[in-house]
């Protein structure tokens, strides 16, 4: 508590005893029926009480008037000092507020690392086998150095959500189903089919194939598009048109 407050409950109780004091006097006056200001019919001490009475009422009135302005003044200086101990505390929310933001921001830069990467086949024509991995060997993205060109192999740096998508072109005359696979599981595939018609023609337009997978990881696990059917080989077109991408999402790390 502010020792102005303090203060102020001190005057008013000696205001009270200040009225007290006068209220006594008056009292007095009337219960007597004596003029205050005829006391020379009384006796000498009476004389001297009363004068000594209006002595001290005026002084009394002299330290209410005094005390009044004094409370008037640290009632003042009270609201002044309040709206000055309001504004303080609004200004250390707001700078709570402002250090929360920071090491949030801080905790996103952290634990939330930017990964992306996007390979092609530049081969024009690519030959592979049941289970191989196919090779996307010309790295146009890869941000956090995830995925291995020479293996075309994508190894995740962190645990959480990644999306993955890949597009497959068949060369002609060839079938091609190609999947994106997780350590050693399929997940998703796409199929490319430009074999030839019964006529032994090739079809006219090229084929496109595409999968997307969102795939939730742990640090280490490996993702890769690898040839899963049918037996033979098979021939896939490169040249920018067969594609390897993937990025995070969201990692799942400690905060």
């Amino acid at each position: 508590m502010y020792p102005e407050i303090l203060q102020v409950s001190d005057m008013k109780g000696r205001l009270y005893i200040a009225c007290l004091v006068i209220t006594t006097c008056l009292i007095f006056k009337i219960s007597t029926g004596i003029p205050l200001n005829d006391l020379k019919h009384t006796d000498k001490d009476d004389l001297t009480e009363v004068t000594n009475g209006y002595a001290e009422a005026a002084a009394l009135r002299e330290e209410i008037a005094t005390l009044k302005e004094r409370m008037t003044m640290l009632e003042s200086k009270c609201a002044s000092q309040k709206r000055e101990f309001i504004t303080t505390e609004a200004n250390l929310e707001g700078i709570k507020n402002n250090h929360i933001l920071r090491r949030r921001a801080v905790t996103r830069r952290i634990w939330r690392p930017e990964v992306a990467f996007q390979a092609s086949l530049t081969t024009e024509s690519a030959t592979f086998k049941l289970y191989d991995t196919i090779n996307f060997n010309k790295v146009i993205t890869n941000i956090g150095r995830a995925y291995n060109k020479r293996t075309g192999i994508f190894t995740a740096p962190i645990s959480g959500t990644y999306t993955f998508n890949t597009n497959i072109v068949s060369e002609k005359g060839h079938y091609v189903e190609a999947s994106i696979k997780v350590n050693d599981m399929v997940t998703v595939s796409a199929i490319s089919d430009h074999r030839m018609s019964r006529d032994g023609k090739h079809f006219t337009t090229w084929d496109q194939g595409n999968a997307v997978a969102i795939l939730r990881l742990n640090r280490g696990d490996k993702v890769s598009v690898s040839v899963q059917w049918p037996q033979g080989s098979h021939v896939i077109h490169g040249v920018g048109k067969s594609n390897f991408s993937g990025y995070l999402l969201r990692s799942h790390g400690r905060r």
